[in-house]
């Protein structure tokens, strides 16, 4: 399926930029992609999609992309690495949930661009709340 009316208005707003990235850079940027879209599958598991006020600490506590701007150097490591920040800080922490989002992480890069662009825009709408807005202008908008 297509975008909806807000998310296309969502797009239209967003900078158009293209950027020359070495492979070394493109592959870090797309591991980066993993642990976000992991934040935000965890918040959307854990609320049941009805995000909370705690919703963009969670996603960018358990991406280590936008909580420490550490990217890896695979997708294996960024997922063992969001993993780890799932197992330590949330509230809801147990291997069964993990095990969890590691297949939802895998359904939504599988139904490919449209599946991965809508998670983004919904973790931009969350971090345009607070004071985590800045996160948007670093990671998502690009």
């Amino acid at each position: 399926g297509g975008l909806m009316a807000e998310e296309r208005e969502a797009m239209l707003k967003l900078p158009r930029r293209e950027y020359l990235l070495t492979k070394e850079q493109k592959k870090r940027a797309l591991t980066g992609l993993v642990d976000v879209v992991f934040g935000f599958a965890y918040d959307q598991r854990t609320t049941l999609g009805d995000s909370t006020c705690e919703s963009a600490w969670t996603v960018a506590k358990l991406s280590p992309t936008l909580s420490w701007f550490d990217t890896q150097s695979s997708v294996h490591q960024a997922i063992y690495a969001s993993i780890r920040r799932a197992l330590t800080f949330p509230l809801y922490r147990s291997w069964p949930l993990v095990c969890k989002l590691v297949e939802d992480v895998r359904i939504i890069f599988e139904l490919g661009r449209m599946s991965v662009l809508r998670a983004l825009l919904k973790v931009k709408t969350l971090m345009s709340k607070g004071e985590r807005y800045i996160l948007n202008n670093l990671y998502i908008d690009d």
